[in-house]
């Protein structure tokens, strides 16, 4: 299976510092061997991972319609993450910190790239272990990261999905709009300023059903974020351990 476009940017990355750092270093004695020796090791790295990915990708995955996630599968993601934890430790300030701008010197260009590969090595290892493809694998992030941010907006709404806070907020608005509408309205008022409150009242009005109008497309617009209820049960269950291991830091090269 090709790689995923992250993985690529990544490895693209990693290839394009090992050209500025040796382009930097052009003339020291020894460099073309360090180079080849780098070179060399990375080739064998890809074609180990490639080889994990055959065996993790040969056991079938169907998305689900509804997006559900089943507990044993979401174990073995866990699994997986857990695994991969240590190694995420040895690299956190690299990958967390990854956006500090530096001139790359030798040691940090093999360091970047043993970075990369030994983090690869480990999530195509693990999952070639506990039986689970690429493509159940991306599945199982989108929908814990959908799971926690679901959760979050329950937490913080009173059980609401997204969907459903969006469209609150959106009719939140508009019921606010109206109220000043009808406070503006009982004010009295004489002469021109009446012919004045008159064209601001109906503008308020038909901004108010506007919203109004909106709220539900604000709904249906939020609704990808929501999550079948067994999925955001799962989630917190297990929770505590989906944020120890949630390692943020791996996103930026598609992990």
């Amino acid at each position: 299976m090709a790689m995923g476009t992250g993985t690529k940017i990544a490895i693209g990355c990693g290839m394009a510092l090992v050209l500025a750092g040796t382009a930097t270093v052009v003339g020291v004695a020894g460099l073309g061997y360090w180079g080849k020796r780098k070179l060399d090791g990375f080739t064998a790295g890809e074609e180990r991972i490639d080889d994990l990915k055959r065996r993790a990708n040969a056991n079938p995955f169907t998305r689900p319609a509804d997006g559900t996630i089943e507990e044993a599968r979401l174990l073995k993601f866990i699994e997986i993450r857990k695994r991969m934890h240590p190694m995420y430790e040895r690299y956190r300030t690299e990958l967390e910190d990854h956006g500090r701008k530096q001139e790359p010197g030798l040691g940090a260009v093999s360091r970047g790239l043993a970075m990369i590969t030994e983090l690869r090595t480990a999530q195509a290892e693990a999952q070639a272990d506990v039986g689970m493809s690429e493509d159940e694998y991306r599945f199982l992030v989108e929908q814990v990261y959908k799971s926690a941010w679901a959760s979050e907006v329950a937490r913080s709404t009173g059980g609401r999905t997204p969907s459903e806070a969006a469209a609150d907020a959106a009719e939140g608005a508009a019921e606010q709009m109206r109220q000043a509408r009808d406070d503006a309205a009982r004010r009295d008022a004489s002469g021109e300023a009446v012919e004045r409150l008159g064209e601001a009242l109906e503008k308020m009005g038909a901004a108010a059903d506007q919203m109004r109008e909106q709220a539900e497309s604000a709904r249906q617009a939020s609704g990808s974020m929501d999550v079948p209820p067994a999925n955001l049960e799962l989630f917190r269950r297990h929770e505590a351990e989906i944020r120890q291991y949630a390692m943020t830091g791996l996103e930026w090269i598609g992990l």
